[in-house]
């Protein structure tokens, strides 16, 4: 268990998982880029693509020995790994997010599992728009052929509610829920919100 001590003296750390083709698309990957540099003092921000799963969770586990607090945020695919990673860790106390949730293929059976213990508190953002788009047709697709939504994420603490299509990562992390808030929010002030629910 990490001691108050250490966690006051580490910046929280943010750990972003692209969905496919994120490398090409960017998506994920430039709104991380955008947060490091934007809250370089404030964040201890990494971003890695979907199908480093061993690194995610090498990562995540580094972070907390280390007495960062730990944000795990993942879009589409992405956030299947993150729940895949996060199953490897020993230490609990993870804010897990998940924009748009979509199981991969591999992972249909283990999607249904429960949530991960490491991840103390899971925030899901799920998208449904009125007009389709090509990346909610391969959203079809990755439910059909990965099951759906990870049962980690349909049973998270905080649901929001978009009417925005797939791709629009940045949109869904700006999206404010029933109680206004955002993912930006919940992700601000994670830190407290894991303390609290740790007590």
């Amino acid at each position: 268990m990490v001691s108050a001590i250490a966690t006051r003296n580490r910046p929280p750390a943010e750990i972003y998982i692209g969905g496919a083709g994120d490398e090409h698309s960017r998506l994920v990957l430039s709104y991380a880029e955008a947060r490091r540099a934007r809250l370089r003092a404030e964040r201890d921000v990494h971003y890695l693509p979907h199908w480093k799963l061993t690194a995610a969770a090498r990562l995540s586990g580094e972070l907390a020995r280390d007495g960062h607090e730990v944000a795990v945020i993942g879009h589409s695919w992405g956030a299947d790994t993150a729940v895949q990673a996060l199953r490897r860790m020993t230490q609990a106390g993870v804010f897990l997010i998940g924009a748009d949730p979509v199981a991969k293929p591999l992972t249909r059976i283990t999607a249904r599992d429960t949530r991960p213990r490491a991840a103390q508190y899971v925030l899901h953002v799920d998208a449904a728009p009125a007009a389709y788009d090509r990346s909610d047709l391969v959203k079809a697709a990755g439910f059909l052929t990965g099951g759906g939504v990870p049962r980690t994420f349909s049973a998270a603490n905080i649901r929001i509610e978009t009417g925005l299509n797939h791709w629009n990562f940045a949109g869904m992390m700006k999206a404010a829920g029933e109680d206004g808030r955002t993912a930006e929010d919940w992700l601000q002030d994670f830190p407290a919100l894991i303390r609290q629910t740790a007590g």
